[in-house]
Order: structure tokens, then C-alpha cells, then sequence
């Protein structure tokens, strides 16, 4: 026979939950990350004054920092 003490019980219980919580994570996570399409990730701005990462899909070529309210203009990469 196995013997198990209370701390054992919790700890397995413990280890247990931890893994189905992060199995229940990763099935969700992905997917709602196959939501985004590579239009929506046009839309994200990152300001050039206080580095702020922001979503912004009224503007096309001027957008404004909703944290520090300053201007950023669309930079074309590549």
C-alpha cells in the first residue's frame, strides 16, 4: 500500500490543478490568438515619445497616444 500524508495530498492536489489550469490556458490562448488576422495587426501603434503599445484603427497614417497624447506618424518597415 502507498502512504500518503496530508502534505503529499496537497501537494499533488496542488500540482494536479496547477496543470489542468495551464492545459485550460494554452487551449484558449490559442484560440483566441487565431482571432487576430494580419489585418488586425496593422492596427497596433507603438508611440515614439513614452514607448506605449496601443491599438488604433481610425487612423491610417497619423494616430495619438491615448497614455501620453502625442502625435505618431505610420512608418513603412522594409
Amino acid at each position: 500500500m502507498i502512504r500518503l500524508t496530508i502534505s503529499g495530498l496537497i501537494f499533488f492536489y496542488t500540482l494536479f490543478s496547477a496543470v489542468i489550469i495551464l492545459i485550460i490556458w494554452i487551449i484558449f490562448g490559442y484560440k483566441e490568438m487565431k482571432k487576430f488576422s494580419r489585418k488586425d495587426i496593422t492596427y497596433i501603434w507603438k508611440c515614439s515619445v513614452c514607448s506605449h503599445s496601443y491599438v488604433d484603427s481610425g487612423f491610417e497614417d497619423l494616430s495619438v497616444c491615448p497614455l501620453c497624447g502625442s502625435y505618431n506618424k505610420r512608418e513603412v518597415v522594409g
